[in-house]
């Protein structure tokens, strides 16, 4: 437990100081964070982009959190997740979610977690009831829930998850030479099919999308 008011405390300093100074050495504005990392600490660049990674990934996992304990939020995901193209599987929304989130954090996904658990205004607003060790008891038990939650939508190492379409495979299937926003758009949305789809084939996610254009050609014709 002393461990665990060790992390809240320096999760608390990382969420301080991750706000943003002017550079005097570039001129520019850099999270504060970032800077102590790499000019006092006098660590690597990486290190100090992990750490501002991390605190992003954090706040991403705030609304990812409250969609995995609850059914309420998955309309507005949903929508979020859709276009004219895609429509993800209301069973699968939380899925694509966490999967998208974790493939940009990677392996550092739990710390990010743990962050915003930690940073979490909810046990807080809950002070006049819960003591110190009521509250650190509720994050711990979250984090276990969460974690356990992504860990059964088989998504630990979602990072390394070989694409069934590439950029080179699309361009071929739309007949195109060169690539561009439309290519990566077609990407992005291949990624969430896969994601919602975990046991499909390439032939599958190249037919969803020959279908997938072909009706939105029809609406638009019929307009």
């Amino acid at each position: 437990m002393k461990l665990l008011l060790n992390i809240h405390f320096h999760v608390h300093c990382i969420i301080s100081f991750n706000c943003v100074l002017k550079c005097p050495l570039h001129h520019q504005q850099v999270p504060v964070s970032s800077y102590i990392i790499k000019h006092s600490l006098k660590l690597k660049g990486s290190d100090a982009g992990t750490v501002v990674n991390i605190h992003a990934a954090s706040e991403k996992f705030a609304e990812l959190v409250h969609l995995l304990e609850s059914s309420f939020d998955v309309r507005t995901f949903k929508e979020k997740l859709e276009d004219e193209y895609l429509e993800i599987p209301t069973d699968s929304v939380k899925r694509v979610c966490a999967g998208l989130i974790l493939r940009e954090i990677k392996d550092f996904w739990r710390v990010a977690l743990l962050v915003s658990i930690l940073s979490n205004p909810e046990a807080e607003n809950a002070a006049g009831i819960l003591n110190k060790q009521d509250e650190l008891h509720w994050r711990k038990e979250k984090y276990i829930r969460v974690e356990r939650a992504i860990t059964d939508l088989d998504l630990d190492g979602v990072w390394k998850l070989k694409l069934v379409l590439d950029g080179k495979s699309i361009m071929g299937d739309m007949q195109v030479k060169s690539g561009g926003p439309l290519i990566g758009k077609w990407q992005q949305r291949a990624l969430k099919w896969q994601l919602a789809h975990p046991n499909g084939t390439m032939d599958e996610c190249i037919e969803w999308m020959k279908q997938s254009q072909s009706k939105c050609q029809k609406v638009e014709s019929s307009t």
